[in-house]
């Protein structure tokens, strides 16, 4: 991800964003016949213009060409690239272009115009389902494209300009709305925080050893700095977890459950895994089996399971609490954790270094770790 710089507003601007915008529109338009498909070239000339008008403008247009050859098919990827057909060159030419219009629309979310972080936050939202929606139609299976949703998980969290405008429209638009993108921010987000964890450590170690410190060693303090700073704005306000399976109901996508007893559902084990990491298909605590339900259980999708989006709230969570943390973000953590967190976690007691660490911090943040651990020692029996 390139870094964030500030958009220079024009003014006295020598284009006339009427004729541009027509422009715009009539490149658009040639775009259903296929002879023409370089104009999607100059489309995105206009999508990084440094005008927010003719760039949202820009943007949009291309959301409309591309999802169109999306649900055509004329942006899968192509198996033989050794040596392609004429047609199967031109798929592989609009599918890089498809790409990098994507890759465009997650540096505008590190834009210092609000004008221009939810739009293309709202267009990724879109391509999401839309990318999805071909992959169900085509394979006859549930699936989420988080091949897509993953990269803007991390442009979010790891942006330098993550305002409350754009942290409302990921928060109160989708994470506390739907339950496969919350899902699945858990488990995005803790992965790029580990591997951003494991890179500091590893970088560290190789100074250490080297007995020196480098400037870069303390950009990636910074980095993992602003991290916790976005994903801490994002945790605090998630609130509709689910306390119960029932309460799964809600999808970006579609329900997966219209998927469970398909008999042309050739949904496979290692998506089932993406979806769970290492934990495999599990089944609701609140719900025992029995021999009656025991094939039905089986056959549940994951994401309609309470036990896996606790699995990845807590992987969430204790990924995060690895990051630097500072006093005031110790302080936000502790007097959540008895409603907000710890009735989510799958298991409680994967806090205590963390309450260990912030009793050790001191002052108020002591007090406020006591009252953590008494909490796990009283109701968890630790």
């Amino acid at each position: 991800m390139p870094q964030a710089t500030k958009r220079k507003r024009e003014t006295g601007s020598t284009e006339n964003f009427k004729e541009v915008r027509q422009t715009i529109r009539t490149l658009e338009a040639s775009l259903s016949d296929k002879s023409n498909l370089n104009n999607i070239v100059d489309l995105f000339k206009f999508a990084k213009s440094d005008n927010p008008q003719i760039c949202h403008a820009a943007i949009h247009a291309l959301n409309r060409v591309f999802t169109a050859f999306l649900m055509k098919g004329d942006l899968k990827r192509v198996k033989n690239t050794d040596q392609p057909s004429a047609k199967e060159k031109v798929q592989i030419w609009l599918r890089s272009q498809y790409t990098d219009y994507l890759a465009h629309l997650r540096t505008l979310l590190w834009n210092d115009e609000p004008g221009l972080q939810l739009p293309a936050l709202n267009i990724l939202m879109s391509n999401i389902k839309s990318e999805s929606e071909y992959a169900m139609n085509t394979s006859g299976a549930y699936h989420f494209a988080n091949h897509v949703y993953g990269p803007i998980i991390k442009a979010i969290i790891t942006n330098p300009n993550f305002n409350d405008h754009l942290r409302k429209e990921v928060v109160e638009k989708y994470l506390n709305v739907y339950d496969d993108l919350r899902h699945y921010f858990f488990k995005d987000a803790a992965e790029v925080m580990n591997r951003a964890y494991q890179t500091k450590q590893s970088t560290t170690e190789v100074e250490q050893k080297k007995k020196k410190l480098k400037f870069s060693e303390e950009v990636q303090q910074d980095d993992l700095g602003l991290m916790a700073s976005n994903v801490l704005s994002i945790l605090e306000n998630i609130s509709t977890m689910p306390t119960d399976a029932s309460e799964i109901d809600e999808f970006w996508t579609v329900n997966p459950a219209q998927y469970e007893n398909d008999d042309n559902n050739k949904k496979t084990k290692s998506e089932d895994d993406e979806i769970l990491g290492d934990e495999g298909l599990l089944s609701d605590d609140e719900q025992p089996l029995t021999e009656e339900n025991d094939q039905k259980k089986k056959r549940k999708h994951p994401l309609l399971q309470l036990t896996v989006h606790r699995r990845g709230f807590s992987d969430c969570w204790l990924a995060f609490l690895k990051l630097p943390l500072t006093e005031e973000m110790y302080k936000k953590i502790l007097l959540i954790l008895h409603k907000r967190i710890l009735p989510h976690l799958a298991e409680p007691k994967l806090l205590m270094d963390f309450l260990t660490d912030s009793y050790n911090v001191g002052g108020a943040v002591s007090l406020l770790a006591l009252n953590g651990l008494f909490t796990l020692i009283v109701d968890h029996n630790l």
